[in-house]
């Protein structure tokens, strides 16, 4: 009988043992069972980690204060975090990059020492702490949330910063403002694209590709148009060809070339006037019109004559001479 009894406590002790091992140092999650070794901690001494390789739902049941910190990042395939009891967290509270993550449960969440991130969590739309009272830290919740509850906050000491998308409503969180329960700043923004920073970084990227190919094209494009302005002036500084005019007498014919005035053209006003040749007298009788009288030119003539004209002008009649020398 007291062998039985001393087997009995000896069980119990290691139990116990095993049980503050557990719960005095800090653990790693990756799935369920992993989880349900926490069961038996009302008070965890040490932090609590979700491991990036854990996936669908994680429940920790029974713990009601966690010393350290609380944080799952980077979880692609977490769908839901279950944490009923949790009253506290001594440490901070982060949450980030959970592509699949839908719910949050910390229904009896009353205190966080240090602050809470919740952030890059595309498919989280609902997010409420109804029993959230303090906040020693920063407050950080983005995302494309359609509603966010914090009916019992009654303050926070660090900067708060809530963005949700179009349809969230910032009026209730606005109204705790004017309570003074945000003591460092407060910022609430709705509509919210719910890009990542590598969704940002890639439309950036995307942009100056753009950018500098469009600057490219116009280069190109003003340097031939340059080309073709040198080639045009070169071209018109060629001096067009000038053939000069063969000066023919009166009575010929002038050859054609090119640049020469074609025979039924026009001469141009500015040309030099021709001189007219006098008319020859005919027969023995020699009349002077008074009206057209030329002078003879200087040539070397065998035989010349000189006359004598009667005084006075007589406009309408022909003047005779009177002496012939």
């Amino acid at each position: 009988m007291v062998v039985i009894y001393l087997l009995i406590i000896a069980s119990a002790w290691q139990r116990a043992v095993a049980d503050s091992d557990v719960c005095s140092s800090s653990v790693i999650i990756s799935n369920q069972i992993d989880a349900n070794k926490l069961t038996g901690c009302e008070t965890f001494d040490g932090s609590i980690t979700i491991s990036s390789s854990a996936s669908g739902v994680i429940t920790i049941n029974n713990v009601e204060e966690i010393k350290g910190a609380f944080s799952a990042e980077g979880a692609s395939e977490l769908t839901k975090i279950i944490i009923p009891d949790l009253d506290s967290v001594q440490g901070g509270v982060t949450l980030s990059n959970l592509n699949s993550l839908t719910t949050i449960t910390m229904g009896a969440l009353s205190q966080v020492s240090s602050g809470i991130i919740i952030a890059g969590n595309p498919n989280l739309k609902t997010l409420g702490f109804q029993e959230l009272e303090e906040v020693e830290g920063q407050l950080l919740l983005t995302g494309l949330f359609d509603s966010v509850s914090l009916p019992s906050l009654d303050q926070v000491k660090g900067q708060t910063t809530i963005t949700g998308s179009s349809s969230m409503s910032c009026s209730t969180l606005d109204s705790l403002k004017f309570n003074g329960v945000f003591k460092n700043g407060y910022s609430c923004v709705s509509g919210s694209s719910g890009l990542g920073p590598g969704a940002k970084g890639g439309i950036a990227a995307g942009v100056i590709i753009a950018v500098l190919l469009v600057s490219l094209v116009l280069w190109f494009m003003l340097r031939r148009r340059r080309q073709r302005q040198r080639a045009r002036g070169t071209q018109s500084t060629i001096p067009p060809s000038s053939t000069p005019s063969t000066v023919v007498a009166h009575d010929e014919k002038a050859p054609i070339s090119r640049g020469s005035i074609s025979p039924h053209e026009e001469p141009s006003p500015l040309s030099a006037p021709q001189t007219l040749l006098p008319r020859k007298p005919v027969g023995s009788a020699i009349f002077l019109d008074s009206r057209s009288i030329y002078e003879a030119p200087n040539g070397s003539a065998p035989d010349q004559k000189c006359h004598e004209l009667d005084a006075g002008p007589i406009l309408s009649s022909h003047q005779r001479p009177i002496n012939a020398g």
